[in-house]
């Protein structure tokens, strides 16, 4: 997968190459982190297929992957498909309407699904959480089970801030990367442009309802305005 690409091709290489399910501005999150199994290396990835029994994706059956209808998720899908193409593994693309993809995930029905995450609240937690358990059909559906994990996830779920949390955390990363139940891609960025006279203005992922405290000078809006 060619995350470098992506990137350029659907977030005009504005968003950050993903390396754990971490997002930037997290604790937890590890700037300098490479991921081993992320990254773009054609030589690697026909090695590993060949070593798993199926050279240049020979044997290998077709691989279905879910997405929503939108045409942003099927160009991204088909994106995919062209990188798997390269070292010859064949993908599906099946669209589905949103309630359908889910009760797909929910089933535990998808070969591969595409999904992604907005924090709940801001807390590495809440996407460690994504990857705990055995009902993580109700949430991302990566159907990772390992009791090592989650063994750490539920010592630190309940741990305050810390430094020992915040190297469960990256335990945890870790761990998760070793097991690829998730091919990350991005982190997206959100540019924001507006007026100098709005004042107060914050936008976040995981903040509702901070409407309320924007507030206007309408002197310095009425000024600028007459300055054009």
């Amino acid at each position: 997968f060619n995350g470098q690409r992506y990137n350029e091709l659907f977030y005009n290489g504005v968003a950050v190459l993903a390396q754990s399910i971490i997002p930037p501005g997290l604790v937890g999150y590890q700037k300098k982190y490479i991921n081993p199994y992320q990254g773009h290396n054609l030589e690697k990835a026909k090695a590993l297929l060949a070593e798993a029994g199926y050279p240049e994706g020979k044997g290998l059956p077709v691989i279905t992957l879910d997405i929503n209808i939108p045409i942003k998720e099927r160009q991204e899908a088909e994106f995919f498909q062209k990188c798997m193409e390269v070292i010859g593994v064949r993908i599906k693309v099946v669209a589905n309407t949103w309630s359908q993809l889910l009760s797909k995930i929910h089933k535990g029905e998808t070969m591969m699904h595409v999904m992604s995450w907005s924090a709940d609240y801001p807390d590495a937690e809440n996407f460690l959480y994504l990857l705990y358990g055995t009902d993580q059909n109700e949430k991302l559906g990566a159907n990772l089970s390992d009791a090592i994990y989650n063994a750490l996830y539920e010592k630190a779920a309940v741990m305050l801030p810390s430094p020992e949390r915040t190297i469960l955390y990256e335990q945890l990363n870790k761990i998760a990367a070793e097991r690829v139940p998730v091919v990350y891609t991005i982190h997206t960025m959100h540019p924001v442009l507006y007026h100098g006279w709005v004042k107060n203005y914050l936008w976040a992922d995981c903040l509702y309802g901070t409407e309320q405290y924007v507030n206007i000078d309408l002197k310095q809006k009425k000024t600028l305005q007459g300055n054009r």
